[in-house]
C-alpha cells in the first residue's frame, strides 16, 4: 500500500525529489498504526456525541409535544366557552387564562388559537376574540416579535398577529416593513397595511422598491375586496404609474382595471409607450376594460409598435370593440405577413363591418392560402 501511494506521488511530483520525500513522510505517518488508532477513537467520539445530540433533540421535541398537549387540553374549552358566551370575557375568566399562559409556549398557542378562531368568525364574536387578545396583553409579545433582528419568520409572524387582531395603532410599526429586503416580511406587511386600513394601506406603493409578484398582487386585491366602501385613490395613481418599479406600475393599472378609473384613460394610454412588455400588456387589458369610443383608435394607433403577442391581444379585443370606422385600418392588416395576424384581423373585420365578410371572401379568390382557410374558420364559428 505504501509502495503504491509512493509511486503515485512520484508520478505527480516527478522532477522534485524534495516534495516527493515530504509527501512520502506524510503518508507514512498517516498509515501509522498509532495514527489510525487515534483517528478511529476520534470518529467514535464524534458518533457518540452525534447520537447524544439527536437523542436530546428528540427528547426535547417529545417534552414540548406533551406540554403543548396539556396546554391545549386546558385552553381549548376555556376559549370556546368565552367565544360562545354572548358577553365579553369577565376579569375572572381572563385571570384564569393568565395563569395558564405564564410561559412562552402557552402564550404562543393562545395567540395562534385566537387567530384560528377569528378566521372562522365575524361580527361580535370576532370582536370578543380581539378583546381577549388585548385583555391578556398579548400585543406586547407580538410587538417583541417584529423587533427580532435575525429571524424573518418571527418578524412575519408578529406582523400577522398584529393585523389579524385588528391592532390599528400598530400601523406605523408595520409600515416600516413594507419595503423590507426579505420577501416574506415585506409581503406580510403589505397585506397587513391593507387589512388594517383598506385603501389607505396602498400608501406603501410610494416607497416599495422590490418587485411585487403576481401572486402578491392578487392577494392585495383580495384584501381590498373586504372593504365595500371604495375610497378615492385616483389622485395617487399617476405617481404610481410613473414609478421606476415596473411591478408598481402594473399593480396601479390593475387597480384602474378593478375599480373602473375611467378618468385616468390618458395616463393608462401613456403606458403603451413603457419599456416593459408586462406593463404594455396590462395597459391594453385595462384600456379594454375601461372601453369608450376612443379605445379602438388608441389600440390601432399602437398596433405597429406592439409586440406580436400584444398585436394578437389587441385584435382579440377589437373583435368586440371595433366599429365600422375601424374597417379601413383592419383591412390593411389583411396584407400583414403573419398569417395569425391576418386571421385575427379578418375575424374583427367580419364583425365590425357589414362588407367585411365579402372583402375577406374576395381575398380568398385571389389568395386562396391562407384566406380560404380563414373564411372556413369564420363560417364555422358563426
Amino acid at each position: 500500500m505504501f509502495l503504491f501511494v509512493s509511486l503515485k506521488f512520484s508520478y505527480f511530483f516527478s522532477g522534485d525529489p524534495y516534495l516527493i520525500n515530504i509527501m512520502q513522510d506524510f503518508v507514512r505517518k498517516l498509515i501509522n498504526v498509532d495514527t489510525l488508532s487515534i483517528a478511529i477513537k476520534i470518529m467514535l467520539v464524534i458518533i457518540i456525541l452525534l447520537i447524544i445530540a439527536i437523542y436530546a433533540f428528540l427528547n426535547d421535541k417529545k417534552k414540548k409535544y406533551f406540554k403543548l398537549l396539556s396546554i391545549r387540553t386546558v385552553l381549548e374549552p376555556l376559549i370556546s366557552q368565552i367565544i360562545i358566551d354572548e358577553s365579553p370575557a369577565t376579569e375572572e375568566q381572563l385571570d384564569e387564562l393568565r395563569k395558564i399562559i405564564d410561559n412562552k409556549l402557552a402564550r404562543q398557542y393562545m395567540i395562534e388559537e385566537l387567530i384560528r378562531s377569528k378566521q372562522n368568525h365575524s361580527g361580535e364574536v370576532a370582536e370578543r376574540i380581539v378583546t381577549i387578545y388585548t385583555g391578556l396583553d398579548l400585543k406586547k409579545y407580538s410587538l417583541e416579535k417584529i423587533q427580532h433582528k435575525n429571524n424573518w419568520y418571527t418578524i412575519a409572524r408578529g406582523i400577522q398577529e398584529l393585523y389579524m387582531m385588528e391592532q390599528q395603532d400598530s400601523y406605523d410599526e408595520i409600515y416600516t416593513f413594507a419595503n423590507a429586503s426579505n420577501e416574506y416580511i415585506r409581503n406580510e406587511a403589505q397585506i397587513g397595511l391593507i387589512h388594517l386600513t383598506g385603501f389607505k394601506g396602498l400608501d406603501f406603493l410610494d416607497v416599495v422598491l422590490y418587485p411585487i409578484t403576481d401572486w402578491q398582487q392578487l392577494k392585495l386585491l383580495e384584501q381590498l375586496k373586504r372593504f365595500p366602501k371604495k375610497e378615492d385613490f385616483s389622485a395617487h395613481i399617476p405617481k404610481w404609474i410613473a414609478s421606476e418599479n415596473n411591478s408598481v406600475v402594473v399593480f396601479a393599472l390593475k387597480l384602474c382595471y378593478e375599480y373602473q378609473q375611467i378618468q385616468l384613460v390618458d395616463q393608462i394610454t401613456n403606458c403603451l409607450q413603457h419599456e416593459s412588455e408586462t406593463v404594455k400588456t396590462q395597459a391594453i387589458e385595462t384600456l379594454v376594460r375601461l372601453e369608450n369610443d376612443r379605445t379602438s383608435k388608441i389600440l390601432l394607433n399602437f398596433f405597429n409598435q406592439a409586440s406580436r403577442s400584444n398585436q394578437i391581444q389587441i385584435l382579440d379585443a377589437l373583435s368586440n370593440l371595433a366599429t365600422e370606422e375601424d374597417a379601413s385600418e383592419l383591412t390593411k392588416l389583411l396584407d400583414y405577413p403573419d398569417n395569425m395576424i391576418k386571421l385575427k384581423a379578418s375575424i374583427a373585420l367580419s364583425k365590425c363591418s357589414s362588407s367585411g365578410m365579402q372583402l375577406i371572401t374576395e381575398k380568398s379568390h385571389t389568395n386562396p392560402e391562407p384566406f380560404q382557410r380563414i373564411v372556413n374558420h369564420i363560417l364555422s364559428t358563426t
